[in-house]
């Protein structure tokens, strides 16, 4: 095994005239080379393809790619193939051919001759060769794993399409083909049938093979080519290359990742791919590649259906940029020039210029005939860890457009592409998805559990976790930024960072099923009692609800829905005071001010408009009790509380099933036995027989033993207790 000092890569464009065809040679620090060939110009191609491996010294070929079926792409490379030394070919991916196949009448005549070139060379692989068709996310790795090649497009669902579905026809019928449906949500088909699972399961790990395609009839065509020939006219493309646009745009597009040293480099080839829409939208940052072969040898790139050059490249931005044309179709456009200079990036050509405009007009719309390029050589790139080298001229480095003065200092500004930032919202609106639906399964499987009021919420360091496990890297990195924008529109609750360096968290906003759930909870306490410490923070009814200790209810709320109780007063409480006061009476009292007295305001919330009303409701709720025992001894230890000191009994479990207890931090006494030390002040709540009986009894609990009452008065005397000493301020009104 060969050791050397340290990983290269080699990229070798042939020069294969208007057309593509590319040699990379990964040469590791340890272990054999490996070498791959994406695709193989025209029929002329096959020649200059030879040659250049076996300048390489090349024994055979680990992987070889068939971008798509375009005779500049195809026909090289099949004439290489049916060459005598041809070189085994370990691996072949190619483009889906029965995904055209299936739409044959909707190909040129002249388009449809590379798919048929393209069976072709399929069928003249040999049996030893792996042969797939891939789709997003397959890949290829080297044996010593430094070189990955992942396949980004074509779209798994667009291929998908275009094997099974009935409406795949509107995808020939526009220029360049449609790709925004596949930002879409994706609709699950309630009328799969097993026929699809072997195609599916195969779809989910990026290659394709013959065996899963299920049958399906091909789309039926009109009746002559005449009427065909009409339908391009009709949607302005030439005849001749109608259906041209589904192949270039579902070009196999590959992303090269060669780890060298401590640096990794990005290699980006994009086959004939005319929209990026698809592409811009996974990836919203762009792919950060240092080399990119150019897409449609300097055609036309399109965001949708707009010519959005600027766009693209602002988006690529690579260091290099090779470029296989030699004018052909008016190809490369000095619009594609322009732009890819614009963004910072040296482009290198098989055709050389033979002409300098120091000064005077540009106008061509293309390039290769404004500077009278000629069709010269292959272009060799040596990728190292220092940099990137060429073993020729650039055609033009970065930044600098047009006539080139012999000094020039410019400053460029570039605004921010408005098409990145749709297609940045686009992919942080899929994260967010992904973020609510995962921690509303945290939610439902901590609601499985038994219930914990004290279950923190989900740290960002555990959310980036499952982001990089659910492959979404991306999101991983900018995941605050994701959150904050999803918290913005309501859907998720995080909390503002205190101080520097704390550890946010996040957690699911109720949906509004779950809110309706909430209001029938709190809706079955027929009182609430609540206390403010503070006697100046509010005075308004809701700002009296907002101030108010809420901490027993929060409890009591995160025990029975299992939501944290750290969201409960900034981001559940609102939603349930908003409910308290459009449905129910609100009482206060203010409390003493000797220092004693723990809270400055208290207050009770009932459905009915009086007090009065509110404890014969109450009474009746009480008497539907099975067992008032539990309650007796509560009133009984009250006694001994007052008279001999005792500390303050706990309010009765059966009790605060359908009443909420008065909470300061702690439990506290409801407000019809809490008062003045010497007497109290108030009448109690009640028309009762028997409430001169209770009144005195609160009144001899303070300086002595008091008279018992008897058992018929319990329910009563809890009811007044509870609701004494109250002055209504706000009562609902009725919905009109």
């Amino acid at each position: 095994m060969s050791k050397r000092a340290e990983s290269e890569l080699k990229l070798e464009l042939v020069n294969v005239g208007h057309g593509d065809a590319l040699v990379i040679q990964w040469i590791p620090k340890n272990g054999e080379p490996s070498t791959i060939l994406i695709d193989g110009g025209p029929s002329a191609g096959a020649a200059s393809v030879k040659a250049t491996l076996a300048k390489l010294g090349v024994s055979e070929l680990d992987l070889a790619v068939l971008s798509h079926c375009d005779a500049d792409h195809v026909d090289g490379l099949l004439g290489y193939v049916k060459d005598k030394d041809a070189l085994p070919i370990r691996r072949y991916w190619g483009p889906c051919i029965p995904a055209f196949r299936r739409h044959q009448w909707l190909f040129a005549p002249r388009v449809f001759g590379g798919i048929a070139k393209a069976q072709e060379l399929q069928d003249l692989l040999p049996r030893t060769c792996a042969v797939s068709w891939p789709v997003e996310g397959a890949t290829w790795t080297s044996s010593d794993n430094g070189l990955s090649i992942k396949v980004i497009s074509p779209a798994a669902r667009l291929i998908e399409r275009l094997l099974v579905a009935d409406d795949s026809t509107s995808l020939f019928l526009e220029q360049p083909m449609p790709i925004g449906w596949l930002l879409a949500d994706i609709q699950e088909d309630d009328d799969d049938d097993d026929l699809l699972s072997g195609l599916r399961l195969a779809i989910a790990t990026g290659e394709i093979t013959a065996d899963v395609i299920p049958p399906r009839p091909p789309i039926p065509g009109p009746p002559s080519q005449e009427d065909m020939k009409r339908e391009a006219v009709a949607k302005g493309v030439d005849p001749e290359f109608f259906g041209n646009s589904v192949l270039n745009d579902t070009s196999i597009v590959l992303l090269v990742e060669a780890r060298i040293g401590l640096v990794t480099r990005r290699i980006f080839l994009t086959g004939d791919l005319e929209n990026f829409t698809y592409l811009m939208a996974r990836y919203p940052m762009g792919l950060g590649c240092d080399i990119v072969k150019v897409p449609h040898h300097g055609s036309r790139s399109y965001v949708d259906r707009d010519i959005a050059y600027d766009a693209v490249w602002q988006w690529m931005r690579p260091r290099a940029a090779l470029v296989s044309a030699n004018g052909k179709h008016n190809l490369p456009r000095s619009e594609f020039r322009d732009a890819a200079l614009r963004y910072g990036t040296t482009l290198f050509c098989t055709s050389r210029r033979q002409r300098e405009i120091v000064s005077g007009q540009m106008n061509e719309t293309c390039c290769h005939r404004q500077f009278g390029c000629r069709s010269e050589a292959n272009v060799a790139l040596s990728v190292t860890a220092s940099g990137i080298e060429a073993d020729q001229t650039a055609c033009a480095r970065g930044n600098l457009t047009g006539v080139m003065p012999v000094i020039e200092v410019r400053q460029h500004v570039v605004d921010p592409s408005p098409i990145l930032s749709t297609m940045a919202e686009t992919e942080i609106r899929k994260h967010t998805d992904w973020a609510v639906t995962w921690l509303r399964g945290i939610l439902t499987e901590r609601q499985e559990r038994p219930s914990d009021a004290e279950l923190p919420p989900v740290s960002l360091d555990i959310l980036k976790q499952a982001a990089v496990g659910a492959g979404r890297v991306g999101a991983s990195v900018e995941i605050e930024t994701i959150l904050e924008r999803a918290a913005r529109s309501g859907r998720i609750w995080m909390p503002p960072r205190r101080h520097r360096g704390d550890e946010r968290s996040v957690w699911v906003m109720p949906q509004a099923k779950e809110i309706a759930n909430f209001k029938a909870w709190i809706d079955d306490f027929a009182v609430i009692q609540l206390a403010i410490q503070d006697r100046h923070v509010a005075s308004a009814p809701e700002e009296l609800l907002y101030s108010a200790d809420t901490g027993w209810i929060a409890t009591r709320f995160s025990e029975r829905f299992s939501y944290p109780k750290e969201m409960f007063k900034p981001a559940i409480w609102p939603i349930i005071a908003a409910h308290l006061l459009k449905t129910r009476t609100l009482a206060v009292r203010s409390m003493p001010t000797y220092p004693s007295t723990e809270a400055s305001t208290i207050m009770v919330l009932f459905r009915e408009t009086s007090l009065e009303a509110a404890h014969e409701a109450l009474v009746a709720r009480l008497e539907a009790l099975p067992d008032f025992k539990e309650i007796r001894d509560y009133i009984d230890t009250l006694e001994r509380k007052f008279r001999i000191g005792w500390p303050a009994p706990a309010f009765p479990l059966v009790l605060s099933q359908i009443i909420a207890p008065l909470w300061l931090k702690r439990e506290l006494l409801p407000s019809g036995i809490v008062d003045r030390s010497d007497f109290p002040t108030f009448p109690l709540v009640g028309t009762y027989p028997g409430v001169e009986q209770v009144r005195n009894w609160i009144h001899s609990s303070f300086y002595g033993r008091p008279e018992p009452f008897e058992d018929h008065l319990v329910r009563s005397f809890v009811a007044s207790f509870i609701l004494s000493g109250y002055e209504v301020i706000r009562i609902p009104k009725p919905d009109r």
